[in-house]
Formats: C-alpha cells, structure tokens, sequence
C-alpha cells in the first residue's frame, strides 16, 4: 500500500491518473447509450454494431504510425488536451445527432482523436513517475480501466435508465472536459521532447513521416530485447484477438448461459482483474517485465485452456476469474519495457506503430475466430488460440535475455 500512496503524493502523477479515470468511465456510458440509441431500429443492429467496432479500430490501425510522430514532435500534453476537448465537442454531437450514420460518423471522428491521444499518454507515463514505480503506475492504470468497465457497466446502465442516451452523451463530454483540466496542470518541462526539430523546416510532412518510421525501425533493429518483445506480444495478441467473441459464444452457446447470467461471469472476471493488478503493482517491481511477460502468457494459456476442458457454468468461470487475475501483467510488462529500452523522444512513434500492428492482428483474429467458432466449436477455437499465449511465453523466456546473459547460455550449450 505504501507504494501507492507514493505514487498518489506525485501530483502529476495524480492528475494524470484521475484524468485517465474520469474519461474511461464516460467511455464506457457512452458504449451503452450509442447501443441503445441505434437499438431504435432492431432490424439493422447487427449492422450498426459491427460499424460501430469498425468505427473504434479502423483510426488507430490506419493513424498510429502517425499519431506516435506526433507525440513524439509535439509537446505531449498538449496532444492529449488538444485530443480531450475534440472528443468532447464531437460526443456533444452526438446529443443532436438522429440519424444513424450521423452517430456513426461522430464514433469514428471521436476515434480519431483517441488515435492521437493514446501513443502520447503511454509515451508519458515513463515521464511522471521513477523508474521503479513503473510497474506500480502501470498496475493502477489497469486496475482503474477494469472499474471504469464495472462502473460504467453497471452504473452506466442505471444512468442511462435515468436520463437517456442524450443525458449520457452529455455526461461523456463532461468528462471529457474535466479530463482535459486535469491534464492542462501537469508540470512538465516546457522544451520541445528531444529530436522535434531534427528534421528541416521544409521537409513535406509524407516525408517526415517516412523518416519517423525509418528511425522506429533502427531503434528496434538496434534493440534485440525491444524487437523479441514485439515479436512475442503480436503471438500473444493473435491469441487475445479472439478471446472475448469465442468467450461469449462458449458460455452463451455451448453452456447455454443466459445474458443475464453473463453479466455476472464477466463482473467476475473485471473484479478479479482489479485485485490482481493491485497485487502486481504491490509486488510486480520485484520480478523483471521479461518474466512478468512471459509467465503471464503461461498463465493465460492454462486458464483459457482450462476454462474450456471444465466445460460447465461453475469450474469454466472459475477458470475465467483466475486469468482476470493476471489479465494486466502483459501491459504492464510492456510499458516497463518501452521505458527501458526506447529512448523518449522515440517513444510514442513506438507506441503508435505497436497501436496499428495490434488493432490489425486483432480485427484479423476477431475475423477468423468467428469462422472457425461456427465451423468447430467455440471451445476447440478457443484452445487452439490460447495456444498462442503458450508460443508467446516460451518465445519471450528464450529470447528476451539480455545480450550476456544469452550468449552464457550459448557458449554453456556449445
């Protein structure tokens, strides 16, 4: 708790936190309103709905090699007010928009900004805080994120029967706004993040663009560690990107669970996942992130995979609470990871181009999980995926060895 309570008297920290919990709750309102307001016309909701998804994924698949490089030569800060307060115009929009692709269009502008704003608030993380409590900071975030979703679930829902979609939206851009405030009292150096200006005023932006990605790419190059950990986040990410369509089929179709009773599986597995990224940032800054990652992998590949093999209500949920427990070890290792092997004036286009690399491997997989769902079976599809976290995990403990250590263990072998 200590470490914690740390983190809390760091007040750009603070504010950085509160902002990220205030607007992730609105996020998740707005979810509920957008449904049910496109829910007026039941006979195209599943349309609506898969645009709606595409609407969210496609910005950051397409925008996030650019969207690092702006984090990267912009004051950060103010990429992420400048973002906060567009989102909070265009889901002011959405309280006069009537017709469905009207709602469509401002999800997907909305998306656009978030685009913008998430490479530059990872980038920054790294900034607020010391190295040490990296783990700590990134923990919370999770666990604040897993909240926002029950709140947002359940309050949202009470909310929304309260004062309608428009309400919502209402509050949405509030907390928006209040994100946006809190952000604008940082403290951070006021001086350009290091590289900005290396390149010539007249130089196209296609251009800087393409020279941005040229030095992503010898960074990573030049970093063994950073590539091995990008190769095996892509592994596990290809076998997350079907977890949540092939999770619900499993407990809806094959178990023949009720919606409502589905509700509470997942409010398991969300709380479960608080307490478990509580218990990482209390304990997670003594493990090294190249373990934290790798048996988390492990992890999630027994309890995916378990889940499955029980195969009734109880155990299978069980199985689901025990991986919500280590459901943010992952994103923790990586941003730890990011922190120490990538430079910070390079950080962001990192994390954008990481952002597009996922959001592809996750429309792909959610894409094929569907097919193969219906073809063989929720639960044959899903072992077959979670096979991937057990390649991530044994990739990851194999390679992400620093240099010296590796080549002991090569010249032990030899």
């Amino acid at each position: 708790m200590q470490r914690y309570l740390s983190l809390f008297r760091n007040r750009n920290f603070l504010l950085h936190w509160l902002a990220g919990a205030t607007s992730n709750i609105g996020d998740f309102f707005n979810s509920l309103a957008v449904v049910k307001l496109l829910s007026q016309d039941p006979a195209h909701l599943g349309l609506y709905t898969s645009l709606i998804m595409a609407s969210k994924m496609v910005p950051a698949l397409v925008l996030g090699p650019l969207a690092g490089s702006v984090a990267d030569r912009l004051p950060r800060k103010a990429v992420m007010v400048a973002a906060d307060l567009v989102r909070a115009a265009l889901v002011l929009g959405l309280v006069f928009a009537g017709h469905p692709a009207a709602v469509i269009g401002l999800v997907f502008a909305a998306a656009v900004a978030a685009a913008f704003f998430q490479p530059a608030n990872s980038a920054l993380l790294p900034s607020l805080v010391e190295q040490e409590q990296l783990v700590t900071a990134g923990s919370l975030n999770v666990m604040t994120q897993r909240l926002a979703m029950l709140l947002g679930n359940g309050l949202g829902a009470a909310v929304l029967m309260l004062v309608g979609p428009q309400g919502i939206f209402a509050i949405n851009a509030a907390t928006y706004l209040a994100s946006a405030l809190l952000l604008s009292g940082l403290r951070l150096p006021v001086a350009a993040p290091a590289g900005a200006a290396a390149q010539p005023g007249g130089t196209s932006p296609l251009a800087r663009l393409a020279a941005d990605l040229r030095e992503t790419a010898a960074v990573v190059r030049a970093s063994p560690q950073l590539r091995h950990l990008l190769i095996g986040l892509g592994i596990a990410n290809l076998g997350d990107s079907g977890t949540n369509v092939l999770f619900v089929t499993f407990f809806t179709v094959t178990l023949g669970v009720a919606t409502e009773q589905l509700g509470f599986v997942w409010a398991a597995f969300g709380g479960a996942a608080m307490l478990g990224s509580l218990a990482i940032g209390a304990v997670g800054h003594r493990v090294h992130w190249r373990h934290l990652f790798s048996f988390a992998c492990v992890y999630f590949w027994f309890t995916a995979t378990g889940a499955m093999l029980a195969s009734s209500l109880i155990p299978s949920t069980a199985f689901l609470t025990l991986m919500g427990l280590g459901s943010g070890a992952i994103n923790v290792g990586l941003q730890v990871a990011v922190a120490e092997l990538v430079p910070d004036h390079i950080r962001g286009r990192v994390f954008g181009t990481w952002n597009t690399v996922s959001a592809l491997i996750m429309v792909s997989g959610n894409l094929v999980a569907g097919v193969l769902a219906d073809r063989v079976g929720p639960a044959v599809t899903m072992m077959g995926f979670a096979l991937a976290y057990l390649a991530a995990g044994i990739y990851g403990h194999f390679n992400l060895r620093p240099r010296e250590e590796a080549a002991a263990a090569e010249a032990r072998a030899s």
